[in-house]
């Protein structure tokens, strides 16, 4: 990834919309797209050199931009083809098409972002959910560094008692930490690791959400139950059978806890190449389903339910009791849904989550320096204790402790010896 070249690459979603955007970020990005090297920061109006089309041009100037560098993001109509066009025209007059993730590497480079808000964003790429959304945002806000702030001050300061009565000892009014006092303070620090490491990932990527899948018959009432507990309009519902020809799944919350709620076609013998497709799509969402819920309408038998299986009777727009093991809803007047929603989240064995259930924005290179600090800590808190009221292998104690404290550095931030020292000197009189 060569850092000093001006890069180019669409930075819209793919497919068409009103608008499209080419974003360029280097030290040419100006004059590629035909702009003064002064302009000042801002929208102005232009006109693409390689074509003559005016468009509008969003001017950052370095260092006050994303990546750190000047960057123009250029607002086009948003036809691919145009787009793909702008980009190599780009190209053409002396830019190089961006790498995966490298407008946010060089934010990174040039100290416009950390490494964590940098994988934040990666993680609201790939995010599925609005929990793993959530995390992806979390981590973007540096909660991982701030959980681990408050510790890694604490091992700062016993490392900078512990080298003050290794460094300064011929002063009077410093007093060397004692191994059994110090091993005692580092007891609630390595319980904290712990308490932290053991704490879940919040959106983890690995963990799948359930799919609860509307299986049944066409015209149902699948589509217009899935609008209804979703809570807005995401397929279209018609008293036609058919409709719905594709399994369309949708995040929605059951019990405080997110789950794929699965719109499947109407399951009845196909007639045509097309019929079978759609068979074959309820069958695979069916299969993948965590919990199939059977809809049924009215004047239809009631079919025999698996074990992970819920009878639903739609369509009961005029009220009447629902036999017992099934839910009577009518999704035009949004009767029995609340009942749908909480035997779902028992189904699923879900509880009502908290905000502290959804874990912390810990990736695995953090839990890997976690368990490394965890390890260095405590082997100075054995040394330290061994030594009882002395510290005779002080020297060691302070290797154990430095190790640990660069392990946390990698996740909230370096320690440098300049920062200990610093302590020293705010905590003791030395060479008053």
């Amino acid at each position: 990834m060569e850092a000093s070249a001006t890069i180019v690459a669409v930075a819209s979603p793919p497919g068409h919309a009103l608008r499209g955007i080419v974003r360029l970020s280097g030290p040419d990005a100006l004059e590629i797209c035909g702009l003064p090297v002064d302009a000042r920061a801002g929208v102005v109006r232009c006109v693409l050199p390689w074509s003559g089309m005016p468009a509008l041009a969003v001017v950052s100037r370095a260092p006050r931009s994303f990546t750190g560098e000047d960057c123009v993001e250029l607002l086009l109509p948003g036809h691919p083809a145009l787009l793909d066009e702008a980009v190599r025209s780009c190209i053409e007059r002396g830019a190089r098409g961006a790498e995966p993730g490298e407008f946010a590497a060089r934010s990174w480079l040039n100290g416009k972002r950390s490494i964590d808000e940098a994988e934040g964003i990666a993680m609201a790429i790939a995010a599925t959910s609005d929990a793993q959304l959530r995390a992806a945002q979390r981590l973007q806000q540096g909660e991982a560094a701030q959980a681990v702030n408050a510790i890694r001050d604490s091992v700062a300061t016993l490392l900078a008692l512990v080298e003050a009565g290794i460094d300064f000892t011929d002063q009077e009014d410093v007093v060397a930490i004692g191994g059994v006092a110090l091993a005692d303070r580092l007891e609630p620090i390595v319980a904290n690791l712990r308490a932290l490491h053991a704490t879940p990932v919040a959106g983890a990527l690995e963990q799948p959400l359930p799919w609860i899948v509307l299986a049944g018959p066409p015209n149902a009432g699948k589509s217009s139950l899935f609008n209804a507990l979703l809570g807005h309009e995401r397929t279209v519902a018609s008293p036609h059978a058919g409709t719905t020809r594709d399994a369309v799944p949708e995040p929605m919350s059951v019990g405080g806890q997110e789950a794929m709620l699965v719109d499947a076609p109407g399951i009845e013998s196909p007639r045509s190449a097309l019929d079978a497709a759609m068979q074959e799509q309820a069958r695979q969402a069916m299969a993948r389903a965590s919990l199939i819920v059977r809809c049924v309408p009215p004047g239809d038998e009631l079919p025999a339910a698996a074990p992970h299986e819920l009878v639903v009777l739609t369509k009961m727009d005029d009220g009447g009791i629902a036999p017992p093991g099934t839910i009577a809803t009518s999704a035009q007047r949004g009767h029995g849904l609340d009942a749908l929603r909480a035997e779902l989240a028992t189904r699923l064995g879900f509880t009502q989550a908290s905000a502290s259930a959804e874990g912390a924005a810990l990736l695995p290179r953090h839990r890997a320096a976690i368990d490394a600090s965890i390890v260095e800590l405590q082997s100075a808190a054995t040394l330290a204790r061994a030594g009882r009221a002395a510290l005779p292998d002080a020297e060691l104690v302070a290797a154990h402790l430095r190790a640990g404290l660069d392990a946390l550095g990698s996740i909230g931030g370096s320690v440098t010896p300049d920062d200990v020292i610093g302590l020293v000197f705010a905590r003791f009189c030395v060479g008053k």
